[in-house]
Formats: C-alpha cells, structure tokens, sequence
C-alpha cells in the first residue's frame, strides 16, 4: 500500500528550473533557463560547440566564430559555448546539456 502511495506522490513533486546564463544585447535580453535534473552526460567539448554551433547560427542569424568551450558545475552541469559575431566584437552564448540538448532561450525585450 505504501508503494502505491509513493507512485500517486512523485508526478506532483515539481521540478525546479534554474537560470544558466542571462544575456544582454541592447533592448533584447536572453534568459536561458534548465530543469534542475541529471542527467547522463553524451557529449564532450567538441560535440556540445557543433550542437551550440548549428543552434546559434539560426538562432543568431549570423555567421559566428567560436571563441570558447567552457564545462560548468553550478547550477547544474552544462556546457556554455560563446561566440563573437561577424564583422564585430558582440559576444553571444548557446547552452549545451551534458546530453546534447541545446537550451533555448527565453527573450525578454525591455522598453
């Protein structure tokens, strides 16, 4: 009985998201946010920049260059990839989970 009861009790316990990274760029600013879960981690540096890469290119809509590669522990674990955009000095960010999933961000734009 006990047993079924704890089965009825974890769908409702809530996962909590966290903010990774919050990006401004002028009036747009770029919150990416994860669920506080672990997860097996399927990607190395390479991987996670050619995810972050293809990501960002769309997400963008420019050409960018890779500047860094860089594995995080805090919050949770993930890769953060940042990019300098062509033809200046902007930097922008993708965020890869250990799993391969690109975070995609939420935009703000403030007035």
């Amino acid at each position: 009985m006990l047993r079924l009861l704890l089965i009825f009790l974890i769908p409702s316990v809530p996962v909590q998201s966290v903010e990774l990274l919050r990006d401004r760029h002028g009036s747009e600013e770029y919150v990416f946010e994860a669920d506080q879960a672990e997860m097996t981690a399927t990607v190395d540096a390479a991987g996670a920049t050619i995810r972050a890469t293809d990501w960002a290119v769309h997400f963008y809509e420019d050409l960018l260059h890779v500047e860094n590669c860089e594995f995080r522990n805090r919050p949770i674990r993930f890769w953060l990839v940042s990019f300098i955009r062509s033809g200046g000095n902007e930097k922008v960010y993708a965020v890869v989970l250990p799993n391969g999933t690109v975070v995609e961000p939420h935009t703000l734009r403030r007035s």
